[in-house]
């Protein structure tokens, strides 16, 4: 019991402090796989490739991260660790009222997001170390950031080619 308390607080702390999908990645991969080693990077690169891969929100890989930690309960308490933002943001627009289009509250917003894409990118940058072990790896990723910047491909189809080839080669 105490080890889903810590994943639905880890997750939900990640979820407060984030403004958008994987903004809340290095709070989750610092926790859990940095600090006490309950997930790998392997396993939280696969959370968020089923996460971008499913419809819905694109932090809903806090839920499969949950369950890599702790099973179907910790897949619950990741499920709940993604809808207490959005509950608690509908009560705080709802006290803050007109405020809520102050620009200095916008102009904070607008900062959280930048800082949580610094955070972000480093983060990003520690778990592509692990994953691309190979130089074959290293090409595909380049080829599947190429097609995603490029073309109007959608990510699904990006990642199952990607998926097909890995299969291959292996």
């Amino acid at each position: 019991m105490t080890k889903l308390l810590v994943v639905y607080w880890t997750l939900l702390q990640s979820t407060l402090s984030s403004f958008s999908g994987l903004s809340s990645l290095p709070v989750i991969r610092h926790e859990l796989v940095v600090e006490r080693h309950w997930i790998d990077d392997k396993q939280l690169s696969a959370a968020v490739m089923i996460g971008r891969s499913t419809p819905g929100p694109m932090g809903v890989y806090v839920v499969c991260v949950g369950y890599f930690v702790a099973g179907y309960p910790g897949a619950v308490a990741g499920l709940l660790a993604l809808a207490t933002p959005a509950l608690l943001i509908i009560l705080l627009f709802r006290l803050l009222g007109d405020r809520v289009d102050d620009p200095r509250v916008k102009n904070a917003i607008r900062f959280v997001i930048i800082g949580g894409a610094g955070f972000s990118s480093a983060t990003l940058i520690g778990m592509g170390r692990s994953a691309l072990t190979a130089w074959w790896l290293a090409g595909l990723a380049a080829l599947a950031c190429g097609l995603l910047l490029r073309t109007r491909i959608a990510t699904i189809w990006i990642l199952a080619g990607a998926g097909a080839v890995a299969m291959m080669v292996n």
